[in-house]
């Protein structure tokens, strides 16, 4: 059978066993949550009551304190009133607002308000739902309580208990059902408050979707002539019509908007402080990994990753600062979302800044001028014609900025630029166009595409600078986590499969920075939910295959998941895989780390196909009949892949054999490669790989020669001849192999007189070397004593016969 399929296989019974073990603990939780349910109503013996009570009364007082409302809860509470009046003046001046034939600009940024709005509630309810859990809880621990002294108070009285007993007993009775009645009455409080909450939310969600089709309706189409041509334009400001005001930011309201948004991201703070803090430690540990790390002149990219990280940290820490905030802070206040993007622009720019040909350096200053007055026309309100003039002398701007940078365009495509310079003057014959397609579509009213445009072109540029910055970064932190990993090896390793790694590394984050990069693009440009919409239709549209029924969506995620398990124990295997590893402070000896990671990627693999069988909608249950079938085989035709398979778990896990010990079975001597589950790989001298079953390794005898150390004991045989001093013999021999360099000094080296011969006197040379100096030690000392012997004349005697020939006389 092949080896693949003999995985295949091992892997499916791995999949049922832990399927069973899921389904046994199953069993097991539900019998104990009903022995549970059992022993709550159990009535308290004579003998406990007295200790029960006691703590009864503790848990009394814990559970009132408890049932305290939460100032987060009244505080809220008091607050839904003014705001869903606030939410109420919010929708009609919305409806004002859409009456007014307002710019896609001002639908997408009051959408971003309503967005706000919707996270602000939901924090509020994350809270009250929180609280409202607790009380359940607390409910249930009641209830059980308050059953048990109910059955405890009947049966005191029953066997006629002292009066004081029965009265502590109805006493603290009496107090469960009063804080029983509290609790649900806190409890429906809650709900109440949940529920008017979630009526805001779903009135929120309305004013939302119909902005959405508002935004995707025909008027505002690209090719929608939306206004007037230029010179027939009005050029008066209807000043007293203030419905489109709407739109416009307050930049005094949004500063207030800021501040409540910041004090009521509680949670959200926290985490992302948490998270700051462990990539700073990280970027400061790659720092320092980086300052020592050996850099080869032909690597440019790695050379400026480094200085990335070394040369500018705290423009790199800044950064990261900004783009976690953007992570963790969504659908923030305008005025607070424009500043974070004019600041993340302003240092992304000062990393990529040495790598861009000097003649765009200065460009950052125009970039951020465009961008301001990009921005700025959200906080001015403009008419018609106002706004249009407005988009026009952007326009001309960037038609400026354009003509000062690339004034000598071909000059510059003739001279040795890097690859970001040399995108950038591909770019340039394209940004020409669209400036005239934004200026001739401004002119002749097509005001949708000129904002389209200009959208696509100054914010996918941020943008893509953006991404740059977050690339070089990204490949600075997994470059230097590789560095740390090879280096933190106890033992040597092949540079050659560190560049390797390093290079399939950097080709990963290249390709996720490229499709992340696609991803916020085709959001900035309202592409993302039209293809996004496309493509669920077509990966949820069902195929009927006979009596079988399935997605495309199904079978890719089913691909997906199996894809996402084999990856993540790649990564595993790459992280624990080898030789002796220290991760962190911990030293992780030769063997533990394979044990480890088999485990957990057996386990991830097992797990993942179950998750993606469950995907597909198969039942696992349906596979008993098979499972069954398989005990059968495994019972009558299996039983040597099962046996190797048990073989390779005692191998890893009792670690007779280790990777690169050498070991001798069966005749075969060589290094071990690699320890499967089925079998192993044993590479020998000659040059052979040879997969060796698991179960020979366990019941063959085997030789290790290096598992508990690497030393190996040399004999050499040596006869001198008869007539020459044995003691003199012995000290020349132990001097000589004393002598060299690869023989060890403990233990120390043996020479011994063994036997009288035939023709010579016979002695044995003992000494000890590293096992793979062994061959060469054994001939250096040989030559050595040989040597020797001849500088002080001892014969070394070959054995002799003496024949002798007789002539028999003829008989006469």
């Amino acid at each position: 059978m092949n080896p693949r399929k003999h995985n295949i296989f091992l892997i499916f019974i791995l999949v049922l066993f832990v399927t069973t073990t899921a389904i046994c603990q199953t069993n097991s939780v539900i019998l104990s949550i009903d022995t549970v349910s059992v022993n709550k109503t159990s009535i308290i013996s004579e003998t406990d009551i007295v200790e029960q009570l006691v703590k009864s009364t503790k848990d009394l007082k814990k559970i009132e304190e408890e049932n305290n409302t939460e100032r987060a809860i009244i505080e809220i509470d008091s607050l839904i009133p003014p705001y869903i009046e606030f939410i109420e003046q919010r929708q009609i001046l919305q409806q004002n607002f859409v009456k007014a034939n307002p710019n896609r600009q001002k639908i997408d940024n009051l959408i971003n308000k309503w967005l706000g709005y919707k996270d602000f509630l939901n924090g509020w309810k994350a809270i009250v739902n929180n609280e409202t859990t607790k009380k359940v809880i607390i409910l249930d621990q009641i209830s059980s309580s308050e059953l048990i002294w109910e059955l405890t108070y009947n049966k005191a009285v029953e066997k006629e208990l002292p009066e004081l007993i029965l009265n502590r007993i109805k006493s603290v009775w009496e107090s469960y059902k009063e804080t029983n009645s509290t609790t649900i009455s806190k409890k429906n409080n809650y709900l109440n408050l949940e529920n008017k909450i979630t009526d805001q939310i779903i009135i929120i969600d309305a004013v939302i979707d119909e902005l959405v089709r508002l935004k995707n309706s025909d008027v505002y189409s690209l090719f929608y002539l939306r206004h007037a041509p230029f010179w027939k334009e009005s050029t008066q400001a209807d000043m007293d019509n203030t419905i489109e005001k709407v739109g416009v930011e307050s930049i005094s309201k949004n500063i207030n908007d800021s501040k409540n948004y910041i004090q009521s991201q509680g949670n959200a703070a926290y985490l992302f402080f948490l998270t700051l803090v462990f990539l700073t430690v990280v970027i400061l540990l790659i720092k320092k990994r980086f300052i020592k790390y050996p850099l080869a002149d032909s690597d440019q990219y790695l050379r400026k990753v480094k200085e990335v990280i070394v040369d500018n940290t705290f423009w790199v820490l800044l950064f990261m600062t900004l783009v976690l905030i953007r992570l963790f802070f969504p659908n923030t206040p305008k005025l607070f979302y424009d500043v974070l993007v004019l600041l993340m622009i302003f240092s992304a720019f000062l990393l990529v800044r040495p790598y861009i040909h000097k003649k765009f350096r200065s460009a950052i200053y125009f970039i951020l001028l465009i961008m301001i007055l990009d921005f700025a026309k959200t906080y001015i309100w403009l008419s018609s014609f106002q706004y249009r003039l407005y988009l026009l002398i952007e326009t001309c701007l960037l038609l400026a900025v354009l003509i000062y940078f690339t004034y000598n365009y071909r000059k510059a495509r003739t001279s040795d630029l890097n690859k970001l310079s040399v995108i950038i003057d591909r770019f340039i014959p394209i940004a020409y166009f669209l400036v005239a397609i934004t200026y001739l579509s401004n002119i002749l009213g097509y005001t949708n595409l000129t904002d389209f445009i200009l959208k696509f072109f100054i914010k996918g540029g941020d943008l893509s600078l953006i991404f740059y910055a977050i690339l070089l970064l990204l490949n600075g932190i997994i470059l230097g986590f590789t560095d740390y990993h090879y280096n933190n090896r106890l033992t040597t390793f092949d540079p050659e499969n560190k560049k390797v790694v390093e290079s399939k590394l950097k080709r990963l984050i290249r390709v996720i920075a490229i499709l992340l990069w696609l991803f916020y693009l085709l959001n900035l440009i309202d592409i993302y939910a039209t293809l996004s919409k496309i493509v669920s239709d077509i990966f949820s549209e069902p195929y009927i295959v006979g009596e079988v029924t399935f997605t495309l969506g199904t079978i890719f995620m089913f691909l997906a998941i199996l894809a996402g398990s084999y990856l993540i124990t790649r990564v595993i295997s790459f992280l624990l895989d080898g030789n002796e590893i220290k991760l962190f402070s911990f030293k992780l000896t030769k063997g533990i780390p394979a044990a480890i990671s088999m485990v957990i990627r057996y386990f991830i693999l097992a797990f993942g196909a179950v998750l993606a069988l469950s995907y597909v909608g198969i039942d696992l249950s349906e596979f008993n009949l098979l499972a069954g079938a398989l005990g059968l085989g495994i019972g009558f035709g299996l039983q040597t892949i099962v046996s190797n398979f048990i073989s390779g778990i005692i191998l890893i896990f009792e670690r007779p054999i280790l990777p690169g010990d050498v070991v001798e079975v069966n005749n075969l001597i060589g290094t071990v490669n690699k320890i499967g589950v089925r079998a192993s790989r044993i590479n020998t001298y000659d040059g052979a790989e040879v997969v060796v079953p698991n179960n020979n390794l366990i019941s063959e005898d085997l030789i290790n020669w290096t598992l508990s150390n690497n030393i190996k004991r040399v004999e050499i045989l040596i006869g001198t001849a008869y007539g020459t001093d044995p003691n003199e013999v012995l000290k020349i021999l132990e001097q000589v192999t004393n002598e060299n360099k690869e023989v060890l000094k403990n233990p120390p080296a043996k020479a011994l007189f063994d036997t009288f011969g035939e023709s010579s006197l016979n002695f044995r040379l003992l000494f000890w070397v590293y096992f793979q100096n062994g061959l060469q030690s054994k001939s250096d000392v040989s030559i050595a004593v040989y040597n020797r012997f001849e500088e002080l004349g001892i014969k070394i005697p070959f054995p002799q016969q003496e024949v002798y020939l007789t002539q028999k006389k003829p008989k006469p």
